[in-house]
């Protein structure tokens, strides 16, 4: 494995392996998307390996070791710097910022989670910002407090040619962040070409599209789009390009070439998220802005590619020690127990999933979504009687999940509820905590024909589910992406996006809404013809202090 990455490595900084065209302008494009305050390196499991991947520290190293090797280097972020981690929390993107700055990013385009606190922080992190910021489809003449802070497009000189970055940011905002009502999003493609015709009328002819739509929607926009060569995206955390580890699933080539009107090549890249993944795309320019060749990859951050940057880590180190004292914050008092133990909540209703999966609900209540979906194997620990933690909840919810809201027929709802209770006898993590709606699952009955009864909330009460209906769902992301045998969820074609929320600090936020905790066990799932032996004492599993052990 560690031979494979070096020799990635090495393609990436000795040259993308192209001649350049003669008379032609070569421009290389480094850029990330979905950082999501992920500041400190995380571990991931590659080939059967642990393996530490990404962290500022290391990016801020690999940055500086490509300015001294390249030429003629444009470093971007298509958004959503803000939220995921506790450094947002304490930060609220400025600690971001302040490695943005070491990094030397040139330009950045507004995410949605850019929004979640609303105009006033997003403000204090635009005013400081010593790197261009745009979207071209953020309107904010009705709020003075972002007026003038970001604009459509940027230009900005590199090697001595001008290179246009037009920003897009995606609709969907509305509903998934909190902009407020002053703030109005209108549409992608209009803007886009509209700000391309601009830059073409000033002679740029070298146009970048940073993109904060999704890759599925930049594919759509490069189809449309006349005028632009490139678009960098995020959103939609997309993996793409080519990688020897069977645990990663790129879902296409990087770049994805895709042809424009008038039958030119459009690139369209993306760069995963969480800064695991760097995007390195070397394009080379005609004169009119034609697109003569390019090259490029999307390189994955170990060790072996960078070592991390000291003083950078030094830093980091600073910025971490109000972060560590937050893990001790109470933001809840729990008047009962929250079970959380294996056998409970891979079995059998829960007090504590009831509470997340309402939780979920809540948190994405804005898109209208109806019901929760949430694997017990992502529930790791239970919340004793008394205050609840910031350390506690990660305990409960360590796997750094977001919430991903999805349209899915009642047929499908019924799928992930038999896919749930399949190996109910092996305690799989794939049972399904819920909210907004209640199920019976017999197992005296065949696995994939156990479940009985689906019922749904409704305003007048629950109502039986409908097969042909559909219903607006969150689930996490693991198994959103068909993790825990949930293909039913991966290869479902409605609405669909990520919301990036992370499922513990989604949590967090809705316990300290309550303030006060009493969740109980309400009859949402029911099981029937259990075997005889199989129930347990529903104390037994509180806590092990009322064990005596």
């Amino acid at each position: 494995m560690k031979r494979r990455t070096v020799l990635k490595a090495g393609l990436a900084l000795g040259g993308l392996g192209f001649v350049r065209a003669q008379g032609g302008f070569t421009l290389t494009l480094v850029h990330t998307n979905d950082t999501h305050a992920h500041l400190e390196p995380m571990e991931l499991t590659l080939s059967g390996q642990k393996v530490r991947v990404g962290g500022v520290a290391q990016r801020v190293a690999f940055f500086d070791r490509l300015r001294a090797e390249r030429r003629n280097l444009l470093f971007l972020d298509a958004g959503d710097v803000f939220q995921g981690t506790l450094y947002f929390n304490q930060y609220r993107g400025l600690a971001d910022r302040y490695f943005m700055h070491r990094m030397l990013y040139r330009v950045m385009a507004l995410g949605n989670h850019e929004f979640d606190l609303g105009p006033g922080p997003l403000a204090d992190f635009l005013k400081g910002a010593r790197f261009k910021v745009v979207s071209a489809n953020v309107d904010v003449r009705a709020e003075p407090r972002l007026k003038g802070l970001f604009a459509p497009y940027a230009v900005v000189q590199v090697g001595g040619e001008r290179v246009g970055v037009i920003g897009l940011t995606t609709p969907d905002t509305k509903e998934i962040a909190n902009p407020g009502p002053t703030v109005a999003f209108l549409d992608p493609y209009e803007s886009a070409q509209k700000a391309i015709y601009e830059l073409l009328s000033k002679g740029v002819n070298k146009i970048v599209v940073l993109s904060h739509l999704g890759y599925g929607e930049d594919l759509k926009l490069a189809r449309r789009l006349v005028g632009a060569q490139v678009i960098v995206g995020g959103h939609s955390h997309t993996l793409l390009g080519s990688f020897p580890h069977k645990e990663l699933a790129p879902l296409g080539p990087y770049p994805t070439v895709v042809k424009n009107p008038e039958g030119k090549d459009v690139l369209v890249v993306q760069a995963w998220e969480w800064g695991k993944v760097v995007g390195l795309l070397e394009v080379t320019f005609g004169p009119t802005g034609e697109v003569l060749a390019y090259k490029g990859e999307a390189l994955l951050m170990t060790p072996e590619v960078s070592p991390e940057d000291f003083f950078a880590k030094e830093a980091l180190l600073a910025y971490a020690q109000p972060v560590m004292a937050l893990m001790g914050q109470v933001i809840a008092e729990a008047k009962v127990d929250l079970v959380g133990e294996r056998a409970i909540v891979r079995r059998r209703e829960s007090n504590l999933g009831n509470l997340i999966a309402d939780g979920m609900v809540w948190k994405t209540r804005n898109a209208g979504v109806q019901i929760a979906l949430q694997n017990g194997g992502g529930i790791r620990a239970s919340i004793p009687k008394g205050p609840i933690t910031v350390g506690k909840v990660y305990e409960v919810l360590p796997f750094g999940n977001t919430l991903v809201v999805m349209d899915l027929k009642g047929r499908e709802i019924l799928a992930a509820l038999e896919n749930g209770v399949s190996q109910w006898e092996g305690q799989a993590g794939r049972f399904l905590q819920v909210s907004g709606l209640r199920y019976a699952f017999d197992l005296a009955r065949p696995a994939g024909n156990r479940v009985v009864r689906v019922e749904v909330r409704t305003e007048k009460g629950f109502a039986p589910l409908d097969l042909e209906a559909t219903y607006r769902v969150v689930v996490n992301n693991f198994i959103a992406n068909g993790g825990d045998g949930f293909t039913v969820l991966k290869e479902a074609q409605g609405y669909r996006v990520d919301t990036g929320f992370s499922d513990a600090e989604s949590f967090m936020d809705y316990l300290k809404e309550l303030k006060v905790v009493e969740a109980q066990v309400e009859g949402r799932i029911e099981v029937l013809n259990e075997p005889r032996g199989e129930k347990p004492a529903y104390w037994a599993y509180q806590m092990p202090s009322l064990l005596g052990v």
